[in-house]
């Protein structure tokens, strides 16, 4: 970015763009004086919202979501062509480069998210009933019916719906692995590194670890208030990997497998 005679210019040697997510098509951008537009085709069955980025370095890493824009983002952006424009000298002061690209993102409407290092995590417990496609999750009260599961279900700890207003659902580990996709379009369930990685850190770096305890495979709740576990993707030998933190021994986490009929928290990470 330089400055004549009081007039800003916009120097940007190689200007692209990439889409984000399947959701999101056909991103093109124009320059008018110091701003950019960004353009975009969105297809979705519900609104989403909608954020900006920019990378510098060809995008290895991304800045955002952009503050300065307007126009079709933020929340409740429902499917068509839309656009967005960025006031680039209201965020940076220079702009300039043959590596630049903008990511437009397209997320559920309530999804919160925090970035913890090179990560990007939600910040609460799931505690949706339906797979990514539509198709319900059934939930599943019956401790024996519960136990004896080779499909997937969700629960609220205690069968009790106010536990999930404050710790989200519980859920088997067949619905994590359901082909049918927990995790809306973007993120994935996370491997057991990457969750070790993250509950190394999280006492520290806003994770928000809500204790929502678990369900044995057998049926029995327990640990709701004291301790958290939230399911990986990983599996070992027929079970599968979760990680665990104890807010009755000092914030204390280990990792574990487990029968993939017990119920654990679940936490989404950006692909």
């Amino acid at each position: 970015m330089v400055k004549i005679n009081n007039f800003f210019f916009l120097f940007l040697c190689l200007l692209g763009s990439i889409t984000y997510a399947q959701k999101v098509s056909n991103v093109t951008f124009r320059q008018e004086q110091s701003n950019i537009i960004v353009s975009y085709d969105l297809e979705t069955k519900t609104p989403c919202k909608i954020s900006l980025f920019v990378s510098i370095d060809d995008g290895k890493s991304w800045q955002g979501p952009l503050k300065k824009v307007t126009g079709d983002v933020g929340a409740k952006i429902a499917s068509g062509n839309h656009s967005i424009t960025w006031n680039v000298l209201e965020e940076f002061e220079e702009l300039r480069g043959d590596k630049i690209k903008f990511q437009v993102r397209a997320d559920a409407d309530d999804l919160e998210t925090v970035i913890i290092g090179t990560q990007e995590w939600t910040v609460k417990n799931l505690n949706v009933s339906t797979y990514r496609n539509g198709d319900i999750i059934p939930e599943v009260k019956d401790p024996t019916k519960w136990a004896n599961l080779k499909t997937g279900a969700w629960c609220y700890y205690n069968n009790d719906p106010k536990n999930g207003e404050i710790y989200g659902k519980l859920y088997n580990w067949y619905a994590v692995n359901d082909r049918r996709g927990l995790a809306p379009e973007g993120f994935h369930i996370p491997s057991i590194s990457e969750l070790d990685k993250v509950t190394n850190l999280q006492d520290s770096t806003g994770f928000n670890a809500r204790p929502g305890g678990g369900r044995g495979f057998g049926g029995p709740f327990n640990g709701i208030g004291g301790e958290g576990n939230w399911w990986s993707s990983s599996v070992q030998e027929g079970a599968a990997w979760f990680r665990n933190m104890n807010y009755n021994y000092g914030y204390d986490t280990f990792r574990s497998n487990y029968n993939k009929a017990g119920g654990f928290s679940v936490r989404f990470i950006r692909d």
